[in-house]
């Protein structure tokens, strides 16, 4: 059965999401979504898990160097609560830190320009990570 997945890059103003399968382990629906309120982000993020029957969300985590927890990751954490009070979805999170050096790879051999949804491609890159390892 093939699960669909929710990638996303959070911010505290602009949310990139990524949309993918664990068939292909790949994602190619990716787009930024700029918010004002939380609640706003929580019905957008439950309108996509609805239109796209998503079975999973990703978080891409910001954790320290050391692997320790930043006031990021608590935000992020206590967020998705939030989510899957609503939803009946599996909340995962997954380390954001080499995605940023992944995305210069990918521009370097790629010919990406400036990106101009970038939160969006850096939730595609988090989600893709997350299925190679964890799928």
């Amino acid at each position: 059965m093939t699960t669909k997945l929710l990638g996303i890059d959070y911010g505290t103003k602009n949310v990139g999401f990524s949309i993918g399968n664990s068939l292909t382990k790949t994602s190619t629906n990716f787009f930024s979504f700029s918010y004002k309120e939380k609640i706003d982000l929580l019905q957008k993020i439950s309108d996509i898990c609805e239109e796209w029957d998503i079975n999973k969300i990703v978080f891409g985590m910001p954790y320290n160097q050391d692997g320790s927890k930043n006031k990021m990751c608590r935000e992020i954490e206590k967020f998705s609560k939030k989510i899957t009070t609503q939803k009946k979805v599996d909340v995962y999170f997954h380390d954001e830190n080499f995605t940023s050096m992944e995305f210069k790879i990918e521009q370097k051999h790629n010919n990406i320009g400036n990106l101009d949804d970038s939160h969006g491609y850096a939730a595609k890159l988090i989600l893709e990570s997350f299925m190679r390892e964890q799928l």
